[in-house]
């Protein structure tokens, strides 16, 4: 039986929470937080922020999610179940991104060998599979999504818009895997350029979709 996606959420931040604790006695003063194309660091923190930021923002997620998550869409649909399910599912997937970016940033830091690009580009892609996924089922709300004036102000822009962002991120997600094999800066800008483009045309999309229902007749 699947867990409850709350459960995942607290889950995850958790385990970030209990690994940075048992990893910190093993961590260098200064962590490589950030990586280039190439994988190697190019960003550090110290060893506290190391292991307290990403457990930090993990559970700010939640508290935004439960402060914010339901504006301004509660009601759009008669099962009003099944958007606040969603937005959970949304942010228990990306609570578990963070978690498998968290540890393979202390396992960087206390000597594991790893191919920071390539574990990046996985976790990545990912995240993007499994919100490409969500995104369709997602009502309007205050945190998460494709959040225009034009998709905010309708919910029916809403639901076209998103349904067709969860296409487009899906084959983000796939594009970010199918590049892992690659090396190299143009390999690296592969997820960040998919991303970017399935946002932009969704975007475009929902100024489209506004415009024709402003305008029916056009």
């Amino acid at each position: 039986m699947m867990l409850p996606a709350r459960t995942i959420s607290r889950l995850a931040t958790a385990i970030a929470a209990g690994t940075s604790l048992a990893a910190y006695p093993f961590l260098p003063d200064r962590v490589a937080t950030h990586f280039d194309a190439e994988g190697r660091p190019n960003g550090y923190s110290s060893r506290t922020l190391a292991a307290v930021l990403m457990p930090a923002m993990m559970l700010g997620l939640q508290v935004l999610n439960d402060r914010l998550g339901s504006w301004p869409g509660g009601g759009d649909r008669d099962d009003q179940g099944s958007g606040k399910r969603a937005r959970d599912d949304a942010v228990a997937a990306t609570e578990v991104g963070l978690l498998e970016t968290q540890l393979a940033i202390l396992a960087y830091g206390a000597g594991v060998p790893l191919d920071m690009n390539r574990v990046n580009r996985g976790i990545y892609g990912g995240l993007m599979l499994a919100l490409g996924n969500i995104l369709p089922t997602l009502p309007r709300n205050g945190l998460i999504g494709i959040r225009t004036p034009w998709t905010l102000a309708d919910p029916s822009v809403w639901e076209r818009t998103h349904r067709l962002a969860g296409y487009l991120l899906t084959a983000a997600g796939a594009l970010s895997l199918a590049s892992l094999p690659a090396r190299g800066k143009w390999a690296a800008r592969i997820p960040v350029a998919a991303t970017l483009a399935a946002i932009g045309l969704s975007v475009g999309y929902s100024f489209l979709l506004s415009r024709r229902e402003s305008h029916p007749h056009r």
